[in-house]
């Protein structure tokens, strides 16, 4: 099979997997589709990694993640200089400690680095366990224990300084 075919294939198979990954994330259906199709030219731009099939849903998983963090930030650099109106108001039901609860993860999440956010995220917002987070990012057990306490403590001092 051509690496096209192969790609074309897996992107139709975990289609359904990369929006819900992206909605997750960007809680939005037009963001969620606009990243799609960001992750659709990522996996073009790098075909020739397509992992073997056992790998493919932990790779795209990954790509998705990465390029929905990557809109946040630049959204929330647009929004920081003016560019855009927040689109992002509360909702009239949300209650004050909701919104205040989403400021501060938000703002914890945006001063991370890329390697603390997948993982604060995963463990964190998914609901992974740090087992399941290293088998996503092919890191190991340890290497995830520190970077949640890591962002934990830099989450903590941002907040109470």
């Amino acid at each position: 099979m051509r690496d096209g075919d192969a790609l074309e294939e897996v992107c139709r198979r975990l289609g359904p997997a990369i929006y819900r990954r992206c909605l997750k994330i960007l809680r939005n259906p037009d963001e969620a589709s606009d990243a799609c199709q960001k992750v659709y030219m990522q996996l073009v731009r790098h075909r020739a990694r397509l992992p073997p099939e056992p790998e493919q849903l932990r790779w795209v998983y990954v790509i998705a993640t990465r390029v929905c963090f990557a809109q946040l930030r630049d959204d929330a650099w647009e929004t920081a200089s003016g560019a855009e109106l927040n689109h992002d108001a509360p909702a009239p039901t949300d209650s004050f400690t909701e919104v205040a609860d989403r400021q501060l993860a938000r703002e914890a999440l945006s001063r991370a680095t890329e390697h603390e956010r997948m993982v604060a995220w995963l463990v964190l917002v998914d609901g992974h366990s740090q087992e399941e987070a290293a088998e996503l990012l092919g890191l190991s057990r340890k290497t995830i224990g520190k970077r949640i306490q890591l962002f934990l403590a830099n989450a903590r001092r941002g907040v109470f300084e």
